[in-house]
């Protein structure tokens, strides 16, 4: 992972800490909305591009055995 990408992360992580830290803010629709559209495309590309491509190819497989079996 880049270290741009490291930063991305951690940005996106400190938002849905302050989103989830208080109750009122998924609790309330528009908020929840809102949070939603901002941070899951951020949210896709670190889990099917970039954290996914930095693993090794046992552990893939390893993650894809598992889903199959849910």
């Amino acid at each position: 992972m880049t270290q741009e990408e490291q930063i991305r992360l951690y940005r996106l992580m400190e938002k849905l800490n302050c989103f989830f830290h208080q109750e009122m803010h998924y609790l309330d629709r528009e908020t929840a909305e809102k949070i939603a559209r901002e941070c899951y495309p951020e949210i896709r590309d670190f889990t099917y591009d970039i954290l996914w491509n930095d693993l090794p190819k046992e552990v893939q497989e390893q993650l894809m055995n598992e889903e199959e079996s849910l």
